[in-house]
């Protein structure tokens, strides 16, 4: 169910018409987060780490009205939630495959879930394509501890500056004096997104992780 925003009355429409001038309004924001009771946690209960701050990822996103945003022929709708699309590697795998999966349920019964979608119905990369809900976007390069990450995008497609799928990678977790960071990269599309919103994302994340007993 979408609900459509009264542009002419929006707090953002300033904004939203600056950035709407322009063919490519995304960026993207690179942040580190401390990730040392999520890795505690995922330990203790015996479940995926990726999967687990996927879940608390998709859960941060979808309490911010701002993510929940798309735009259709300069159009701006309200979405009820955004579903995780996620890549993922076979054991012995070098090309990895997608799982798209609503992020229902607790977190150990999400991760208890992803894994058996990601076994059992492993989608192919062009899956994106005609999936049912308006997505997130992650992927993970557990190999490095990066920095920052862009993302492809089809600068030939007429349509480009309406894509508000946020996008979500992560590196390889380290240790700093005892406690464990990671970095991640945020990609948004600024005619939606402004640097407060990806605050309280941050903000949101952090205090999940906190949370976590």
């Amino acid at each position: 169910m979408k609900q459509e925003i009264d542009i002419n009355s929006w707090d953002r429409r300033q904004h939203f018409e600056y950035y709407s001038k322009i063919s490519t309004p995304h960026y993207c924001v690179a942040f580190n987060i401390d990730i040392t009771k999520l890795l505690q946690f995922t330990r203790k209960q015996n479940i995926s780490f990726y999967y687990s701050l996927i879940y608390l990822c998709t859960q941060s996103l979808n309490m911010i009205d701002e993510f929940l945003l798309e735009i259709k022929d300069n159009r701006v709708f309200k979405i009820n939630r955004r579903v995780p699309c996620f890549t993922d590697l076979k054991k012995g795998a070098t090309s990895f495959h997608m799982v798209y999966l609503p992020c229902e349920g607790n977190i150990i019964e999400f991760a208890t879930k992803a894994r058996e979608e990601s076994i059992n119905n492993p989608l192919p990369v062009d899956a994106l394509e005609g999936l049912r809900e308006p997505q997130i976007i992650y992927s993970c390069i557990p190999w490095a501890d990066i920095t920052m990450c862009s993302n492809e995008r089809d600068y030939n497609d007429p349509k480009l500056k309406d894509d508000t799928v946020p996008i979500l990678v992560w590196g390889k977790y380290t240790e700093h004096d005892g406690r464990y960071m990671i970095n991640m990269t945020l990609d948004v599309n600024h005619r939606l997104i402004d640097g407060y919103f990806v605050g309280l994302f941050v903000q949101n994340l952090e205090a999940m992780i906190t949370a976590l007993e």
